[in-house]
């Protein structure tokens, strides 16, 4: 049974990948991770795109033919690197020859990182970068000294981390008196150097086109705690229990000379790339330089290398075997229960559903999508990817109705675009990445303002504001917001007759309201929904089906409060999912 135990654990590590990524409602990462996806899309179209920089051209290249097919097999392509990151894994320990029920550990322990899961169901280059790091262990142990430094030579193409590489890559092969390969190690940038000075013009394009250069303004500064402060995000709690055991068992077996050099090299090899980049990052971030953002996820390029040390080092401690099988054991519950529980640690779990700020950029691009049913328009201009994504566009696509755009100098841009133009800016990307400050939108027509339910502050990645601007170079004249004013899930009991939803008010501004309700009622019987004013008790009541969409206005002669609440006269079980926004236009 106990060499089965490896095989059953990746399997349902890969399932339960599959299973989350076809049951999220949006893309994991809707910024990042859907931007790689349209660069790697669009590489059949437009070839330069496997040079871009930001995109890092070795994941780009490998990843295009799954990014060719849609977003969603493209995804299966970092499901497919977690999967042989998981066999080279175990090629690792069958080079120690190990036996031990603890290598049964290593994908659910990888797995319990939310970021490193996070990236995977993401579609982002982390998962690609710590794959090669395993791989490149790999052939360190074989000896292989030529792929080695070939496999080396082109990290810093897969991620910028990869540049920390080369160094090491340098020590090792000195160690070992390999000095023939020690050349190949630069073969990867040569080979890009080569190709970008005759498709750019630069030679030196991997280090001019740096894109995180002169971002620290932008992107800001942290501590140098802040990787340690974050370890629920990017480490989990198996990981850090596996750590700690690790570092015990590691330091006890330098005091009784349990390593032999081959070991002992690995140890090195996979712990120097972990520290060495959080270290590098935590400096970045604290000292404001290089864009560093302080993304949690930056920690997890060497996990699966760390994880599989840390078992390395406890394999070498002398137990006896029911005490190695009972760690075992709690180590593997422990796994699922926080694989299970990822809401412990963060707010979005697995499948993923939109969050507030995301639903706002979804609505702002529904409500555009339906002003074009009947409004001629040239142009709908925006940057965050999710726009794309929801619109159907191609975010490298400059040529077609929906374009990506960084205003760069804006009074020279502002006066190419045209009167009816639309421009949807969003308080994260406008600010940053378009090159749009908000208080530049004064100077356009506000169609519409979507705000995510709970009011989040504009803080880190949240998007605060969504707004959809028309271009209007003459006297602004229309003014319209558009709020969301509830959003939850309410459980519904048998004896439930009546559910409170929070109060509005009709204070006479020409409104409409759009209600959007789901029914996932366990139990037959009908539910209503009601709006019933508070003077003269007359209402608007709504059956619910299983879907529910509806557009309606206040009467104009009722003005004042609501009440807002949900009808249970036929002990109806189950829970039901309310949204309800209103659009105010302006007065005139």
């Amino acid at each position: 049974m106990q060499k089965w135990l490896y095989p059953i654990t990746s399997i349902c590590a890969v399932l339960l990948l599959i299973v989350y990524h076809q049951l999220n409602e949006v893309p994991v990462d809707s910024g990042d991770g859907l931007a790689h996806y349209f660069i790697a899309k669009n590489v059949f179209s437009n070839p330069i795109d496997l040079l871009n920089h930001w995109g890092k051209p070795v994941f780009t290249a490998l990843s295009a033919p799954f990014a060719y097919f849609g977003f969603q097999v493209y995804v299966f392509f970092n499901i497919l690197i977690f999967a042989l990151t998981l066999f080279v894994g175990n090629s690792i320990f069958r080079h120690f020859e190990i036996k031990n029920p603890l290598m049964a550990l290593f994908p659910l322990v990888v797995l319990g990182s939310l970021d490193y899961t996070a990236n995977i169901l993401g579609g982002m280059t982390e998962i690609l970068f710590g794959f090669l790091t395993l791989l490149s262990g790999l052939l360190l142990l074989q000896k292989r000294w030529i792929w080695f430094a070939l496999l080396i030579s082109f990290m810093p193409f897969v991620r910028s981390e990869g540049q920390l590489l080369i160094p090491l890559g340098i020590l090792i092969l000195l160690y070992f008196k390999a000095w023939k390969s020690i050349p190949l190690l630069f073969v990867g940038f040569l080979f890009y150097a080569i190709i970008g000075a005759i498709a750019l013009g630069d030679f030196w394009w991997y280090f001019t086109e740096n894109t995180y250069q002169g971002a620290a303004e932008i992107y800001g500064q942290g501590d140098w705690l802040h990787y340690i402060n974050n370890w629920h995000l990017h480490l989990g709690v198996p990981a850090l229990v596996l750590l700690v055991f690790g570092l015990l068992a590691f330091i006890w077996g330098i005091i009784r000379k349990s390593y032999n050099s081959e070991k002992q090299v690995s140890l090195f090899y996979f712990a120097a790339i972990y520290f060495g980049i959080v270290l590098v990052h935590a400096y970045l971030w604290a000292q404001c330089k290089n864009g560093a953002l302080g993304l949690s996820r930056l920690a997890i390029h060497g996990l699966p290398g760390l994880v599989l040390i840390c078992i390395l080092a406890l394999d070498a401690i002398p137990i006896k075997r029911w005490l190695n099988s009972l760690f075992t054991a709690l180590m593997l519950i422990l796994s699922v229960l926080c694989i299970r529980d990822y809401p412990l640690v963060y707010d979005q779990p697995f499948p993923k559903k939109a969050m507030p700020d995301e639903r706002a950029v979804v609505d702002a691009t529904s409500a555009v999508m339906d002003y074009l049913e009947d409004h001629k328009t040239r142009k709908v201009y925006y940057y965050h990817p999710l726009v794309a994504y929801k619109a159907g566009a191609n975010l490298k696509d400059q040529k077609g109705q929906f374009e990506q755009k960084s205003f760069g100098l804006f009074e020279a841009e502002y006066t190419q675009l045209q009167d009816g133009d639309l421009i949807i800016w969003d308080s994260h990307f406008g600010k940053r990445d378009m090159n749009f400050p908000e208080e530049l939108t004064s100077r356009f027509d506000e169609l519409y303002v979507f705000t995510p339910f709970n009011q989040m502050v504009h803080q880190g990645d949240a998007v605060a504001q969504v707004k959809v601007l028309r271009v209007n170079k003459g006297k602004k004249n229309t003014f319209a917001s558009f709020k969301t004013i509830t959003d939850s899930t309410l459980q519904i009991a048998a004896d439930s007759l009546y559910i409170n939803l929070p109060r509005i008010d009709n204070a006479g501004q020409t409104a409409t309201y759009q209600l959007h309700i789901t029914n996932r009622a366990s139990s037959g019987g009908q539910l209503y929904f009601v709006m019933q004013h508070d003077i003269s008790g007359q209402a608007l009541t709504f059956e619910l089906d299983d879907e529910n969409k509806w557009k309606f206005s206040l009467p104009s002669d009722l003005l004042g409060e609501y009440k807002v609440f949900v009808h249970n006269p036929n002990g109806v079980v189950g829970e039901i999912e309310v949204r309800m926004d209103v659009w105010h236009a302006a007065k005139k």
